[in-house]
């Protein structure tokens, strides 16, 4: 089976890259931009919907860097190319290629360096560091969370000073250093306020909840996460909302309270079933699962267990399918009904051999997605050689026929004075 309740589907995913959003985003307007708009327009639409879809759907992400990047590569516009890496890095991170979307993200820190784009270079800094968060790196996290800050304070232009704090205070955390992390926290949601970052507030919010919660300080634990709440009523995410009420659920569960912890199950799972988020729509089913599993209600249990497992098969769900399968067998094998529980122990088995075969699918996918980035890199770097190369000649040339310009001036002079002495 999954963990138990408490470790479920925590308010996780925005952690790694917590962006401001506007109280509404016209995502179809931004598609339009990013196909039709000028240069600028493009890359600043890729901004936006990069933002929206760090939450909301991966694959979106996906198609945001893949147009941008392809876009730069046919326009040899630099802005767009690297923006577009940078989305795909973020994307290779968030999706568990952890180490390719570093590499990526690393490959772009040169050109911008040169160009001057400070903000944009914090942005390349945390995505490496989320990257070495992930991989439980907590020396090269924090490195680069520190780099940010570094830039933060010394650049003017630079505003929102808390850009880099969370990423700090999370790599702090992966080196047991609560008390460091638990303050970035503090400080970083004081200025967040100020400048009404809703959607900073509400991850920083729970993640202090969560911290609590893990330490048993339930009472703190139960104030951060209705903190977060409210501030995800001011932002227009949907699942940023659900994933807060289903942390108050958790906290709830370990308080005893099943009676509140059922409700904000439920409430989350209304959220995610309004904006048929299928993945966590599943989630939710399995969730209610596991309270009456951990409650001793077995039948309550089965049946939402097989609620989530059914729903998983209809929307070839692969692994929400496996976990649910999991769990029905284990509900059986704490029944005694021993047929049962080994049907779905075979059939988690079959769907775990499909999983393997779809994620060897997906990584054929994405190594083709990264090498024909590669091979565009290779041929702009080509063309921007041949173009020095071009211009090294063009100039060697010039200054060739300017100095055999000038030599026969010389000569022509020198000739004019040897005539005019004979």
């Amino acid at each position: 089976m999954k963990a138990a309740i408490p470790a479920i589907l925590l308010f996780f995913a925005p952690i790694l890259f917590p962006a401001a959003f506007a109280q509404s985003i016209h995502t179809k307007e931004k598609w339009k931009l990013l196909s039709t708009g000028s240069e600028a327009e493009r890359v600043e639409a890729a901004r936006v919907l990069s933002k929206y879809y760090q939450s909301e759907s991966m694959d979106s992400l996906r198609l945001v860097g893949e147009s941008l990047f392809f876009y730069g590569i046919d326009n040899h516009y630099q802005p767009a190319i690297e923006f577009g890496k940078i989305t795909l890095a973020e994307f290779y991170v968030l999706t568990g290629r952890i180490n390719d979307g570093i590499v990526m993200a690393k490959s772009t820190i040169q050109a911008l360096q040169e160009r001057g784009d400070v903000k944009e270079l914090c942005n390349v800094f945390g995505i490496i560091s989320a990257g070495y968060r992930k991989l439980e790196d907590g020396n090269s996290s924090l490195l680069w969370a520190q780099k940010i800050v570094a830039y933060v304070k010394t650049d003017p232009e630079i505003t929102d000073k808390t850009i880099g704090t969370v990423y700090l205070a999370e790599a702090y955390l992966l080196k047991n250093k609560e008390k460091e992390a638990v303050q970035i926290y503090k400080d970083y949601i004081q200025k967040a306020a100020k400048i009404k970052n809703y959607h900073g507030l509400s991850t920083a919010y729970s993640r202090l909840g969560d911290i609590y919660r893990i330490s048993k300080r339930l009472d703190l634990a139960e104030k951060y996460f209705h903190l977060a709440f409210q501030a995800t009523q001011k932002v227009n995410l949907k699942s940023p909302k659900a994933h807060a009420l289903n942390n108050l659920a958790i906290m709830y569960f370990e308080k005893g309270d099943t009676a509140k912890a059922h409700a904000y199950f439920k409430d989350a799972l209304a959220i995610r079933e309004a904006v048929n988020d299928l993945k966590a729509i599943s989630e939710s089913y399995y969730n209610l699962g596991d309270y009456h599993f951990f409650l001793d209600q077995y039948s309550e249990a089965l049946w939402w267990y097989k609620k989530s497992t059914a729903f998983a098969e209809r929307n070839q769900l692969l692994s929400e399918e496996k976990d649910g399968l999991l769990a029905m067998a284990e509900v059986y094998r704490q029944t005694n009904v021993s047929e049962e529980a080994v049907r779905c122990l075979e059939k988690a088995v079959s769907i775990l051999s499909d999983l393997k075969l779809r994620q060897n699918a997906d990584t054929e996918d994405l190594t083709s997605l990264q090498h024909e980035i590669w091979k565009a890199d290779f041929e702009q770097k080509e063309v921007k050689e041949m173009k020095q190369e071009s211009s090294f000649r063009f100039y060697t040339l010039l200054v060739l026929t300017a100095g055999l310009f000038i030599t026969v001036i010389l000569l022509a002079v020198k000739l004019n004075q040897l005539k005019k002495q004979a």
